[in-house]
């Protein structure tokens, strides 16, 4: 029996009802198994790659998520696209609007985006190519019911994304009326966090969790909270104090996740969230 399923069969006790587990938590599971690993867990909440979805079947994700009392909080959708004037970008504009589709057939009330790489020298630029090209993609979307949010990514990353801070992500989203997801592992240390945070919460549609294994020079270093570096108690606390009313989704990937075990460093973070979480009166 695959590891990260054994626990199944016995009844976990109930996580905080705000606590969520992505599906990146368990790289070597489909979509559905990771769903039944989830619920195993006591979790109610997850987030899913649109590739993952897609691979098991939108209609079987969907089937894991009511057999297990699993919802989907938020999916990936492919929103990145080559800036250049003149780019064939027809394609990527129904990849695009084909996850935001699987993102409704799963009952994913957002969905989160990287940009692709800048093209233009000037960030501006690029912001404003970008907003004239996903225009459309928001306004498909939003007839759905679906919001659709950048998620702003360390700087090594820019072969994929120019969104490198909260910051950043709020000028893109007055551009393009887009939200942001908040992965804090990416932007704990930015000096204006917790300001940008207070002005701008009712922008912020997801946020994830995972903490920074300390003295490690390489991506991925996450670790479990409550284990390294990044100040989450801090941090989630201003959250709820500024009126964040979304799930806490714990995103865990790399060696302090692999020597752990995906399952173990799992359901250690869940237990941390949710004693947190009930502390905190959330």
């Amino acid at each position: 029996m695959n590891p990260n399923l054994a626990d199944n069969a016995v009844a976990a006790t109930p996580a905080h009802p705000r606590v969520a587990v992505s599906g990146l938590c368990f790289p070597t599971l489909s979509a559905v198994d990771a769903i039944a690993t989830i619920g195993g867990l006591g979790v109610a909440g997850t987030s899913m790659t649109s590739t993952k979805i897609r691979e098991s079947g939108a209609d079987a994700v969907a089937q894991a998520c009511r057999q297990h009392g699993v919802g989907m909080a938020t999916t990936t959708a492919l929103l990145r696209f080559e800036l250049a004037p003149g780019a064939d970008i027809e394609e990527q504009l129904a990849l695009a609007r084909a996850d935001i589709d699987q993102a409704e057939t799963v009952g994913a009330r957002s969905v989160y985006t990287l940009t692709g790489r800048r093209h233009f020298p000037d960030w501006e630029a690029n912001a404003s190519r970008y907003a004239q090209i996903t225009a459309g993609l928001v306004e498909y979307a939003a007839g759905k019911g679906i919001a659709v949010a950048v998620e702003p990514t360390n700087w090594l990353y820019a072969d994929l994304n120019f969104v490198h801070s909260l910051h950043d992500a709020l000028l893109l989203g007055a551009r393009t009326g887009m939200g942001t997801c908040l992965d804090l592992f990416h932007v704990w240390t930015e000096a204006e966090l917790l300001d940008d945070i207070r002005k701008n919460i009712e922008l912020i549609s997801h946020v994830q969790l995972s903490d920074m294994t300390p003295g490690m020079r390489s991506l991925p270093c996450r670790d479990v909270l409550g284990a390294g570096d990044v100040p989450s108690r801090h941090l989630i606390e201003e959250l709820l104090a500024a009126g964040y009313t979304g799930v806490f989704d714990l995103e865990l990937s790399g060696p302090a996740i692999d020597d752990r075990g995906h399952h173990a460093a799992a359901a250690e973070s869940v237990a941390w969230l949710s004693e947190l979480l009930t502390e905190l009166g959330a």
